[in-house]
């Protein structure tokens, strides 16, 4: 039975511990009638979304929900075994990508639908964590989720993104994208081109320009994504393409390339560890691979010929 009179107080505690956002069923239990619900929402006080009522605005300058809100709408329309991915899991786990794709993974056959919202179907969907009822897939998982909806454009800018920034490896994200394919399965097309380009060796469309620079330049043998290790075996630094006869590292500098603070100081530090280990460390821009590459490959050919003497 519903409580005598409206229980605000009890409603909006309730709501800040989920972004905002409660159900039908909180409304009841604190007093609201179906009534007083359509009032407010008619007054632009509440939104309804999906299963979802709405207490909070949304952002003020995007109009959008903020991510406790957003997870908590897709919680109360899709229900409790609901694993949520896509970009609301990525950000969860710490992995800041270019990608505002929603994704929710399900079991069984979808009983609800939201504008905005890809849903998959997934018979074991692994959950990455598990925060206050709310079920987020690992990061691997939703990458490999964005890239099975996203369009051929999106989805490189994502793959180079997260190869870039170190969240994934070639091999394991091509491991995650193969474990996607079979017959009539979605999208197989456009993810065996994301496994052919992750297992490329090179991180990024600027690095796989480079390598052909440098086979171009005849100065090879190079090996990419070389692992330099200390004394003791650990990595202490990984090299982008490494010619290890002549101790010359190149490091390709993509368009995403330092886009946060921890990449730039990592990169900085990989750089000091080189140089002091006797690497010629050269460095190349996305604008240099790509509107100047004779300049490029001449650069190469005389740190090679330098080195060589």
């Amino acid at each position: 039975m519903p409580r005598a009179g409206h229980d605000l107080e009890r409603l909006h505690r309730l709501a800040a511990t989920r972004g905002g956002v409660v159900s039908a069923q909180d409304l009841h239990e604190c007093g609201f009638s179906g009534a007083s619900v359509r009032r407010r929402m008619a007054d632009g006080l509440w939104h309804r979304i999906g299963g979802a009522v709405v207490l909070a605005p949304p952002h003020p300058r995007t109009a959008a929900w903020n991510d406790p809100a957003l997870s908590w709408i897709l919680r109360l329309t899709f229900g409790p075994h609901a694993l949520i991915s896509g970009a609301l899991a990525l950000r969860r786990q710490g992995w800041h990508l270019p990608v505002e794709r929603h994704i929710v993974v399900l079991r069984d056959k979808p009983r609800a639908q939201l504008a905005g919202v890809t849903v998959l179907r997934r018979p074991a969907a692994e959950a990455g964590c598990v925060v206050a009822d709310l079920r987020f897939a690992t990061a691997r998982d939703a990458l490999a989720d964005c890239l099975t909806v996203l369009p051929a454009g999106e989805g490189t800018r994502l793959l180079d993104a997260a190869l870039q920034r170190r969240y994934v490896s070639p091999e394991t994200v091509a491991q995650d994208l193969a474990a996607r394919l079979g017959r009539g399965r979605r999208n197989a097309a456009g993810l065996r081109e994301f496994i052919a380009r992750a297992a490329s060796g090179s991180r990024s469309e600027a690095e796989q320009r480079m390598g052909r620079l440098l086979r171009r330049s005849g100065t090879g043998p190079w090996v990419p994504n070389f692992p330099l290790r200390d004394e003791s075996g650990q990595v202490v630094a990984e090299i982008d393409f490494a010619h290890l006869g002549l101790h010359i590292a190149i490091e390709v500098d993509g368009r995403a390339f330092h886009s946060d603070r921890r990449s730039f100081e990592r990169d900085r530090s990989r750089q000091n560890t080189l140089v002091v280990g006797g690497w010629l460390v050269l460095r190349f821009t996305w604008e240099q691979i790509t509107e100047r590459p004779d300049e490029a490959v001449e650069i190469v050919l005389a740190a090679a010929a330098q080195r060589a003497a």
